[in-house]
């Protein structure tokens, strides 16, 4: 049996918007890393997990209240449940 690892950005929530935080993550969708940016001096860690789901943008509500994607990378949690 195997381990798998996934990993997922989602929307800041008000205390992160409040505080004016910035986002300092990024999937590149092409090489599968995940890349992680330090705000202050720009040092990058990069990582490769199993699988990389983007929740940050990329959505509106609809009159159900459910996320509905409008971007092609944006994942769903329907999309994370059936990976």
């Amino acid at each position: 049996m195997s381990v798998k690892v996934a990993v997922r950005v989602r929307p800041f929530n008000s205390r992160e918007r409040d505080m004016n935080a910035k986002m300092c993550i990024a999937m590149d969708k092409k090489s599968g890393q995940t890349i992680i940016t330090h705000p202050e001096t720009g040092e990058e860690k990069k990582f490769t997990f199993d699988f990389s789901y983007w929740s940050f943008d990329g959505c509106e509500q609809d009159e159900k209240g459910t996320y509905v994607a409008t971007g092609d990378r944006y994942a769903s949690q329907r999309m994370v449940i059936y990976f």
